[in-house]
C-alpha cells in the first residue's frame, strides 16, 4: 500500500527532527498525562497528513532508529516506541493500530506485565509480544480511533 504523495526530500529532515523530539517528550508526558488522554493527544485528526507520501517501513526505520538505545523508560521501550510510531504513521496517513496486552502474572504477582506494538493492516510494524497476551486497548482501529478496551487479540489469548 502506497501513499499518492511523495514527501518532499526538505520534509525528511522536519521528519527526522520531530521523531526526535517526540520520542525526547514521551518520558515526561506519559508521567504526567493519563494513558488515554496522551493517545488521544497522539492521534491526529484524519484530515492531517503532514508526512502523507513517506513509506511506513521509512517512519518505522527512523522511529527505531531514534530509540535504539532508551536511556528514558527502559522497562516500558515498547510503549515507548509503540506510541511514537503511531503517531507519525497517522501523521503520513496510514491506517497504523496501537495495541497493548498484558501477560498472566510471573514470579512478582504485585506487577503486571505488558506489551505495546503498532501493527498496520494486521502486519506488526513493531515487534508483537513474543508470547501469548490478553489484548487490554486497542488504538487508531475502524471502530474507535482514540482507544478501545478489548478482549482478546485474535491469534492470542
Amino acid at each position: 500500500m502506497k501513499n499518492p504523495e511523495p514527501i518532499p526530500p526538505g520534509s525528511r529532515r522536519i521528519l527526522r527532527g520531530h521523531i526526535w523530539l517526540l520520542a525526547t517528550l514521551i518520558p515526561l508526558l506519559e508521567k504526567i498525562i493519563p494513558l488515554k488522554w496522551l493517545l488521544r493527544l497522539l492521534t491526529p485528526p484524519s484530515r492531517f497528513k503532514p508526512y502523507a507520501g513517506t513509506p511506513s517501513e521509512e517512519i518505522s526505520r527512523l522511529v527505531t532508529h531514534r530509540l535504539r538505545e532508551p536511556r528514558n523508560m527502559r522497562r516500558r521501550a515498547c510503549l515507548r516506541q509503540g506510541l511514537t510510531l503511531f503517531h507519525f504513521l497517522k501523521l503520513a496517513g496510514w491506517p497504523a493500530v496501537l495495541r497493548i496486552g498484558v501477560f498472566p502474572p510471573s514470579l512478582d504477582s504485585r506487577r503486571m506485565h505488558a506489551h505495546c506494538w503498532v501493527t498496520l493492516n494486521g502486519v506488526p510494524l513493531s515487534p508483537p509480544p513474543e508470547q501469548s497476551a490478553a489484548t487490554l486497548l486497542v488504538c487508531g482501529s475502524a471502530d474507535d480511533p482514540a482507544a478501545m478496551v478489548g478482549g482478546p487479540e485474535p491469534g492470542h489469548k
